[in-house]
């Protein structure tokens, strides 16, 4: 089992608990209208503390990113998948996410497109990863793909023999697009995932 300090821990479970606060406070709030000040508060900790963890309030998006990335190598890790059946399983991840915390998400892909953030998202430090998986070592010092690295990898285990880019593309277009699709149609983002999947991944099978 790793071992990490007090003080690292500490941090850790404090990164986690700001982005905990900030799901369950985008409930009843858009996230750009979330105060930072409101956040720590829920937290237990200073506003002028809150900034130790993250230099803005918009970096929260970019490390939860981080972790539904962390996520996805987890479930990889734990119970491995290849070619499509992995692609469909990240999108339903996904999907997941997306219901739980509607808010976010939007969230995270407006402040893309207005150029506020950066769409990478955070590498998640050793000790965030054994809070979140204290029962799986080989985690806490493995390099984490990005998101389109673990598609093309997947496009790839389809047909070694193609060019993917399009296709993943296509896969980034489908991931954030229908994401707003759903929310402003009131429409399951689950099943727009499938639709979606079923058209690009179809054109690879030929």
């Amino acid at each position: 089992m790793a071992e990490y300090g007090k003080r690292a821990l500490n941090k850790a479970q404090t990164r986690l608990d700001i982005l905990n606060a900030s799901y369950r406070m985008t409930d009843a709030v858009n996230f750009r209208d979330l105060k930072v000040k409101d956040i720590a508060q829920a937290v237990g900790i200073t506003e002028m503390t809150f900034f130790n963890y993250f230099a803005k309030k918009e970096d929260i998006l970019r490390y939860m990113m981080g972790i539904w990335t962390l996520d996805i190598f987890a479930q990889q890790l734990s119970a491995p998948l290849a070619g499509e059946a992995a692609i469909r399983r990240v999108f339903s991840h996904a999907a997941q996410q997306v219901k739980q915390y509607p808010r976010m998400m939007v969230s995270f892909i407006a402040y893309i497109v207005t150029n506020e953030i950066s769409p990478e998202a955070d590498v998640i430090e050793a000790p965030d990863r054994y809070l979140r998986y204290p029962e799986m070592p080989e985690l806490y010092e493995a390099i984490i793909p990005s998101g389109n690295e673990i598609l093309m990898q997947h496009l790839a285990e389809i047909d070694p023999s193609q060019d993917h880019m399009d296709t993943l593309l296509q896969l980034a277009s489908c991931f954030y697009g229908d994401v707003l699709v759903a929310h402003t149609a009131g429409m399951d983002i689950e099943m727009l995932y499938t639709k979606s999947l079923d058209l690009i991944l179809g054109r690879i099978k030929g």
